[in-house]
């Protein structure tokens, strides 16, 4: 069971390329591109700027979520059960945009996650990957005041 379940039960973006081709396989039909789901999820599969334009929406909208909630841009993320190894760590960032903040805190790899926002405007990531398939690496990112650098 997972321990680390947000009390705030709907994520304000997903990242899951499985469902994005599902989603653009129905489109297909609806349009007529495609003669039923498994055409459509073959063509969704095989276009390859698919992911690519869902990457750059899905960070702008983060971008905009970002800057609303630290315009500074500076974060302290914390993250539980982090990979295979199941760690827990830290890390202090500044990131201006959503591509920017998901590299730094994301594993090079490919991923499906939720974004879920608090009432605080504390930022909470679950992500599932190989190394943690059901989803129990979480992320707590909150804003934070930049560093001085001495």
């Amino acid at each position: 069971m997972n321990r680390f379940q947000p009390t705030y039960p709907e994520p304000c973006l997903v990242w899951d390329a499985f469902e994005i081709a599902q989603q653009h396989a129905a489109v297909r039909v609806d349009l007529g591109t495609a003669t039923d789901v498994e055409q459509g999820f073959a063509k969704a599969c095989e276009d390859p700027d698919l992911l690519d334009h869902e990457w750059a929406a899905l960070t702008e909208q983060l971008t905009g979520l970002l800057n609303t909630l630290n315009p500074s841009g500076y974060w302290h993320a914390e993250v539980t059960h982090f990979g295979w190894r199941s760690r827990n760590g830290f890390k202090d960032f500044e990131a201006d945009t959503g591509g920017r903040f998901l590299a730094s805190i994301l594993p090079a790899t490919d991923c499906t996650f939720k974004v879920f926002v608090t009432e605080d405007g504390t930022v909470r990531l679950q992500s599932f990957h190989h190394d943690a398939p059901t989803g129990n690496e979480w992320y707590t990112v909150k804003p934070a005041q930049p560093w001085l650098n001495l």
